[in-house]
């Protein structure tokens, strides 16, 4: 399948992904570091191995705001086994999180907009109930709960 193809499947994803995610509520909401975004945790689950996180960033602004940020940044801390687990990469190295471009988040949120943005992480281990995720940009998530 080629780039663009998968860049279609991936945004039909995100979007299948956010509004289900939405209709639950955040779990836990932070905001950005500069302008005036709040970004909601609206799914924290693991499932097959695999711990799924689904943000959805909203502009509370009159400005654009650009979103950037590295995935070699971005990672969870388990305080049960203090271990740091960064986002998974595929058979080619990619990394597992959208919407993505020269390996980092990167897109803009128009004042009064929302957009999501989804990661894959290896999952800790069962008896972790909570995590803390750091993504660039946000103040941490701290104590995030975890479905299974």
């Amino acid at each position: 399948m080629s780039k663009s193809a998968w860049s279609i499947v991936a945004t039909f994803l995100v979007v299948g992904i956010w509004r289900m995610a939405l209709a639950a509520g955040p779990i836990q909401t932070q905001m950005a570091m500069a302008g005036d975004v709040e970004v909601d945790v609206v799914k924290a689950a693991v499932q097959e191995g695999i711990l799924t996180v689904v943000l959805s960033y909203r502009n509370t602004g009159k400005a654009n705001a650009a979103i950037r940020a590295r995935l070699e940044d971005t990672y969870y801390i388990d305080d049960t086994d203090k271990k740091k687990y960064q986002v998974l990469r595929d058979s080619k190295n990619d990394w597992i999180a959208a919407p993505l471009y020269a390996n980092s988040l990167n897109f803009d949120v128009g004042p009064g907009e929302k957009k999501a943005a989804w990661f894959k992480f290896p999952a800790p281990a069962e008896k972790v109930k909570a995590v803390n995720l750091v993504v660039p940009g946000i103040l941490p998530f701290e104590k995030l709960p975890i479905a299974r």
